[in-house]
């Protein structure tokens, strides 16, 4: 059994013991090529890819990128995918083209929130697969960014806004309860109750820059350089240690799901668990040595 460059992708030479490198590499992209197409297929209105350990998911609904029922179920079920993925150290999530990463869902005028009972367990389950993805999640936005699409958005990781970016919770203006568990309930311990109550009541179109001065976004980028720049920021996650990233995550969601003693367990685990370990004895001496480390998470 020989493992090839991308983990989680094992190629087995037994039955050919002699072949040549040129051919199980041929063989490797092969299968790599087989796993993304498997992932696409009963996908809707979304498109996945995957190069170098990181995974792009694309919102594919022009001009909007309006999330219906389909769209979201597919969302969940890329994130589960490529949360199994060991391939996978990275998932940026964007919207497709440059008006909008997201829109909102698809509203049903007869229902009092957005789309009734199923889709609003749909939206929240979407927010836990990005939440509880051990993989750290990136959101690209573009454009605009209203209602499930600004949802979506805070429960990534990191959030990289280009300056055109606008952002919108106006939910009080449309008569439409915000029902994914994002503006009720997380985002006052994301940003405080004062720039949450401002958002949520006023309404109003928030730029990147002051997107950012709330903490809603990480990075505000130039448009002429945030496809690059947000690749340059996705490889930089890709080569971290990827056991670190999955402590990070369930450390800091236990802070507001749970309680900081819960946190300071999940922490003291964590290091008991990398003591020894390849990542950190790896780490610690690509620092010595001054060359990037190789994590293998493990």
């Amino acid at each position: 059994m020989r493992r090839g460059p991308c983990r989680g992708l094992t190629i087995r030479c037994a039955v050919r013991p002699n072949c040549s490198w040129l051919t199980w590499l041929r063989d490797l992209n092969g299968a790599v090529e087989k796993r993304e197409e498997a992932l696409q297929t009963g996908l809707q209105g979304i498109i996945v890819d995957e190069s170098e350990g990181i995974a792009t998911v694309t919102i594919d609904s022009p001009p909007l990128n309006l999330l219906s029922r389909e769209a979201i179920s597919s969302l969940i079920a890329a994130f589960g995918a490529l949360a199994a993925a060991e391939s996978t150290r990275c998932i940026v999530l964007r919207g497709q083209g440059t008006r909008a990463f997201s829109a909102g869902a698809k509203l049903d005028a007869a229902r009092a929130s957005e789309g009734g009972q199923e889709a609003r367990e749909l939206g929240r389950s979407l927010i836990r697969a990005i939440e509880n993805s051990p993989k750290p999640v990136v959101a690209a936005v573009r454009g605009w960014c209203i209602g499930g699409g600004f949802a979506v958005a805070q429960a990534c990781d990191v959030r990289l806004a280009c300056e055109d970016a606008i952002f919108r919770t106006g939910d009080a203006y449309i008569g439409v309860i915000p029902s994914w568990g994002i503006s009720l309930t997380r985002l006052a311990h994301f940003i405080g109750r004062n720039h949450t109550l401002d958002l949520l009541i006023l309404g109003e179109d928030v730029t990147a820059d002051e997107a950012k001065a709330m903490g809603l976004v990480t990075k505000v980028l130039p448009a002429g350089e945030f496809d690059l720049r947000c690749a340059e920021i996705a490889r930089r996650i890709a080569g971290g240690s990827p056991l670190v990233f999955q402590a990070i995550k369930q450390g800091v969601r236990a802070q507001y799901y749970d309680s900081p003693e819960a946190a300071m367990a999940i922490e003291t685990r964590w290091a008991e668990r990398m003591e020894g370990s390849f990542d950190t004895r790896e780490g610690i001496a690509a620092l010595k040595e001054r060359r990037r480390p190789n994590f293998r998470g493990e």
